[in-house]
């Protein structure tokens, strides 16, 4: 939601102030120029920042597991290792490459369609949060059940 709502923020800026007019007088596809490399870096950076975050968890799991209660690392690790397949970390992965594309298309589309001034690009941000959290739920639900049919 926060990354969505600075990137419709930051196109919706640009398209208050006439910045995307200006390129597309300057015959510059603003779509080529602006949406492609957002839309890919979030494609790109969510299931990156989605390994981190699990490894960081498995970490910070272990470390308390270890400290607060005292099992070894190994008697944490291996019920771990066991239960962990393949098939959950790409589904886990594998659906925040949709997630990056459905936050960058909605954000990218709110951002360039911003009118009003200021006070339309609040409404654009408030929108592409909302839109983005529901459209990661739902698109959750259908992409878990593609997911377990593999």
């Amino acid at each position: 939601g926060r990354v969505g709502a600075g990137v419709t923020a930051e196109l919706g800026s640009m398209a208050v102030t006439e910045q995307i007019d200006a390129l597309r007088a300057l015959a510059a596809n603003p779509t080529r120029k602006l949406v492609v490399p957002r839309v890919g870096a979030l494609v790109i950076a969510l299931p990156l920042l989605t390994i981190l975050a699990d490894t960081i968890a498995l970490f910070g799991g272990l470390l308390m597991s270890i400290l607060e209660i005292g099992q070894t690392r190994v008697y944490f690790l291996n019920p771990v290792f066991s239960a962990l397949t393949l098939r959950d970390m790409a589904s886990g992965i594998g659906k925040t490459v949709f997630f990056g594309f459905f936050i960058g298309v909605i954000a990218c589309y709110n951002g360039i369609n911003a009118r009003g001034g200021a006070d339309g690009v609040g409404k654009a941000t408030t929108n592409t949060v909302v839109v983005s959290s529901i459209s990661v739920i739902i698109s959750d639900f259908f992409l878990t059940k593609i997911f377990l049919m593999f």
